[in-house]
């Protein structure tokens, strides 16, 4: 089984209904108590973790040398221990160190941040354990956040793993579409499709729509086509990327790179913005002044504009691009780690009572905002050109047109 094989740090395993993720933990578990290391399983309340406790002793049982019922703790003969712990209390495993730990029903629990962050991810320190996040999604909550982590392939310490419940192959196929036919589709689609469905909280509708699947690689540019590039420079942690739109919406091009000089950065956007027929440029200003752009302009780029990002042009500018999207006025490429970043965008109450529109934290919106940049870039020359449009019956208005149009390449 491709999770069991998988040699990445921390694996999510987004499950359908009885897929078989409690055999799979208890053997992920067994595996490395049986080689003497310490392990640790933690699930959303007692109750849950009171049947899997029933499961693993049955499972273990001709090697255990000791077992507390109170505590819910096994010693192997091998000398590898396992504690099984609520996470309904406060820090659960605090204090204690572990080579593996899983989590389960990790979509079930509503403080598995806090609850990862400052109990569970520091007691894996001392052995540089590694971690198993598994459960049936429960819409987009810290789950969700991890599960992004594993499909973002800037992140070779994570790997998500999809099992909807017809991977299990003792389950009848024919009771799977019973359910599919007796259940509303939402429901169906997270309890046996193991699918993130999009919460009201959620900034962008029908981004799954507008992702063309399969088209995953970038596009040679066509003779005589406009394109539009939208650039995120990089800040700190984040990355930069760069985005491609052709006059049609559609994305023909995705870049995206961090930990490298602003030198370099120029050079990448000169260079994908030369290769697409001088294409217009978009990049996000803020912060980095006239002198950036100007560099940019140096380098024989056309076009370039620059976009500030005020809590205002923000605003602006998400909300067209989410206009667009839930119109069908862009198609994507199948880049996951975009798709991911669209759908986690959400609306956030700060602690003054204002709305605001971002990335949950611990998340990144570059993608979000160089594909809104390049859509903005495009639907701003779209206007313009059709404010321009000259009356073909007027010869002077034509004549005026084509001299702006000179003057302006």
């Amino acid at each position: 089984m491709p999770v069991y094989q998988s040699q990445s740090r921390f694996r999510v395993v987004a499950c359908g209904r009885r897929f078989g993720k409690t055999m799979l933990n208890s053997i992920l578990l067994s595996e490395s108590m049986l080689k003497g290391w310490p392990c640790a399983y933690f699930a959303p309340t007692y109750k849950q973790l009171a049947f899997v406790w029933r499961d693993i002793k049955q499972m273990l049982a001709p090697v255990i040398a000791e077992k507390s019922e109170g505590e819910h703790r096994i010693k192997l003969f091998t000398g590898g221990t396992l504690d099984m712990w609520s996470m309904d209390g406060e820090r659960p495993g605090i204090g204690r160190k572990y080579k593996r730990v899983v989590v389960d029903e990790a979509g079930m629990c509503p403080n598995l941040k806090e609850q990862f962050n400052e109990a569970i991810r520091p007691t894996l320190t001392d052995y540089r354990g590694d971690g198993v996040f598994s459960g049936t999604p429960k819409g987009r909550n810290y789950f969700w956040q991890v599960w992004c982590l594993g499909n973002d392939p800037d992140e070779p310490e994570w790997q998500s793993f999809h099992m909807p419940s017809s991977m299990n192959p003792y389950l009848d196929i024919a009771e799977i579409e019973a359910a599919r036919k007796g259940m509303p589709d939402r429901a169906f689609r997270q309890e046996y499709l193991a699918e993130f469905i999009e919460e009201s909280g959620g900034v962008f509708r029908k981004v799954a729509e507008a992702v063309d699947a399969g088209r995953s690689h970038n596009e040679e540019p066509r003779e005589g086509v406009a394109y539009y590039l939208g650039v995120d420079l990089a800040r700190v942690e984040d990355f930069t990327v760069i985005s491609v739109f052709d006059q049609t919406g559609r994305q023909v091009y995705f870049e995206r790179f961090n930990e490298i000089s602003w030198e370099r950065q120029l050079e990448s956007i000169e260079r994908v913005a030369k290769r697409y027929n001088n294409a217009h440029v978009l990049v996000d200003a803020t912060g980095i002044g006239d002198p950036l752009l100007e560099s940019i302009r140096k380098r024989g780029v056309r076009g370039v504009e620059g976009y500030n990002l005020t809590h205002g042009s923000k605003e602006a500018l998400i909300d067209k691009h989410a206009m667009g999207i839930e119109h069908g006025d862009f198609r994507f490429m199948a880049i996951g780690v975009q798709t991911n970043e669209h759908m986690a965008y959400e609306y956030q109450m700060t602690k003054a009572g204002n709305v605001r529109m971002g990335a949950p934290e611990g998340m990144h919106d570059d993608t979000v905002i160089a594909a809104a940049l390049a859509t903005w870039r495009l639907r701003l020359r779209a206007v313009r050109i059709y404010k321009e449009r000259p009356d073909p019956m007027n010869p002077e208005e034509v004549h005026k047109a084509a001299q702006r149009a000179r003057n302006r390449y």
